[in-house]
């Protein structure tokens, strides 16, 4: 049990920073055809994703430095459910 706590703290990253990049990636794919105004909002869009996603693995990666592996895991885990409620709010919106 002690292995698998950083483990899946390391794992939790690791899926944050893919869902990070795949979500900027996907908002950045909507500014094709956009105005000046839709991309600047798009880029704040981006900006706080990033930041979230980021912010994730900071906090996990203190955790873990504490010795706190459970709640690192559960931190970096943390923005892939936001940015998948986020996702499936956008995909509901008509």
């Amino acid at each position: 049990m002690k292995l698998l706590l950083p483990a899946a703290a390391i794992v939790a990253m690791i899926c944050t920073v893919l869902t990070t990049l795949t979500a900027v990636v996907f908002v950045m794919s909507m500014g094709a055809n956009a105005t000046s105004e839709q991309i600047h909002a798009l880029k704040l869009w981006m900006a706080g994703l990033s930041l979230v996603g980021f912010g994730g693995v900071v906090v996990g990666i203190f955790l873990m430095r504490a010795g706190e592996h459970g709640w690192a895991a559960g931190a970096a885990i943390l923005p892939v459910v936001i940015m998948l409620l986020i996702f499936i709010v956008a995909m509901l919106i008509k």
